[in-house]
């Protein structure tokens, strides 16, 4: 026969799990904020982010941020880290046209400048900046 004190630990099993799911969105946006800020500078608190999926139920936190599509170029900052140190962004660009996709880690606002200058859709981008250089 099955102890009663497994079900008690079952249920608390899964009422830490929908806790976890239901805090893990806005957890993983604050934290994809406030990371992107310290690596990107005051104007990255302008981005607006979105929750990945949960791949697992961890400490594991994800979030993208659209930045544009130009060119037939989607370009989307990811961050995934705990919010503790363990973090990062990469720059992901896909095509319309094409089934490739690159992806960059971003450690810096100019490392990203660099990034941008390397995509199709860089002309666009520089054309609504007035033409200026990189």
């Amino acid at each position: 026969m099955t102890h009663p004190l497994m079900y008690v630990a079952a249920k608390r099993h899964t009422t830490v799990r929908e806790q976890a799911l239901r805090s893990w969105a806005p957890r993983s946006i604050t934290a994809a904020s406030q990371y992107a800020r310290r690596v990107l500078g005051d104007d990255a608190a302008t981005l607006t982010w979105e929750a990945l999926g949960v791949l697992r139920l961890d400490e594991h936190l994800q979030a993208f941020s659209s930045l544009d599509t130009a060119s037939g170029q989607h370009l989307v900052l990811h961050y995934s880290g705990d919010g503790q140190g363990d973090e990062r962004l990469v720059l992901r660009r896909t095509c319309d046209s094409c089934t490739s996709q690159q992806a960059d880690e971003v450690t810096s606002l100019e490392q990203l400048g660099l990034l941008l200058t390397r995509t199709a859709a860089w002309p666009d981008i520089n054309a609504r900046n007035n033409g200026a250089e990189a």
